[in-house]
């Protein structure tokens, strides 16, 4: 990847638990260990990816990292699902360290699609883009 395509939209150091980066075509968000999930987080989060797909013009975002700790209330999984909308025909991969398929991420993505998003998950950075590359039109 070209240094010079790369802008950070926000700090170097995870302060919120996540980082926000403009690559090449992308939005790309890095999640932390520390990252934590609830309501108010949730809409915070959503809003910075927003906003840096439509000051990009990208509707692809790749989030690599961890996944909070722990099982969620089906309630938040659907509250999840229903945020990735905040983004009109979103195409989101997820690249989580060590991932293995739930209940939860299956209900994510099944929620996220009634809304017109496309949403995988990958354990592979490099097989998650090249999916939002070869798949969605911007």
């Amino acid at each position: 990847m070209d240094a010079d395509k790369t802008l950070w939209l926000s700090p170097l150091v995870l302060d919120q638990g996540f980082g926000v980066q403009f690559r090449d075509d992308h939005v790309h968000i890095e999640l932390g260990k520390e990252f934590t999930v609830d309501p108010e987080k949730r809409n915070a989060f959503w809003g910075v990816i927003a906003t840096a797909c439509a000051q990009h013009e990208t509707s692809r975002v790749l989030v690599e990292g961890f996944l909070p700790q722990g099982e969620r209330e089906v309630s938040d999984v659907i509250d999840a699902g229903q945020k990735t909308a905040t983004i009109p025909r979103l195409w989101l991969a997820f690249a989580v360290r060590n991932f293995e398929p739930t209940a939860q991420t299956e209900l994510y993505e099944t929620i996220a699609a009634s809304h017109g998003v496309r949403v995988r998950f990958f354990s592979d950075p490099e097989r998650a883009l090249k999916w939002l590359r070869q798949n969605s039109p911007q």
